[in-house]
């Protein structure tokens, strides 16, 4: 029994339309549908929160409270979930001779088109009565500007 074998000529094509369609099957989320500034905005809450090139920035004000954050964005896909999570990575801050580290953020996205972005926020544990806790996933959609 002999075997044949797939000339080299017909072996570079093949291999470079297998890699072309793996690759199309993960393609990563332009961030280009992303950039820009989106804003939310409850009655005791604003939030602006601007994307651009791989760097953010938000700032958000609740009553007498404000706080600003900047840092890097990142998009991760999670098999666990059904869409991609926006990570806000925020830079350290120094302030006189201390170095501030502000949390990192997974927003799940759920829906995003020309003028809306809607995510998840993460999981949050609240206690209810009896010392019973209460799971709470809080959906926040940002209107784009």
């Amino acid at each position: 029994m002999t075997k044949k074998r797939l000339s080299n000529s017909l072996t570079l094509p093949f291999c470079s339309l297998l890699l072309c369609l793996a690759s199309s099957c993960n393609q990563t989320v332009e961030e280009n549908k992303y950039n820009g500034k989106w804003v939310l905005q409850e009655q005791n809450y604003n939030e602006d929160l601007i994307l651009k090139d791989g760097n953010y920035t938000k700032k958000y004000s609740s009553d007498d409270l404000r706080v600003n954050s900047s840092g890097k964005f990142y998009f991760n896909r999670n098999k666990n979930r059904t869409g991609i999570t926006l990570s806000l990575i925020p830079n350290k801050i120094i302030s006189e001779k201390d170095t501030i580290f502000q949390e990192c953020e997974n927003l799940d996205v759920i829906e995003i088109n020309d003028s809306t972005l809607i995510i998840q926020k993460a999981t949050q544990w609240i206690e209810e009565t009896n010392d019973k806790f209460a799971r709470v996933n809080e959906i926040l959609v940002y209107k784009k500007q």
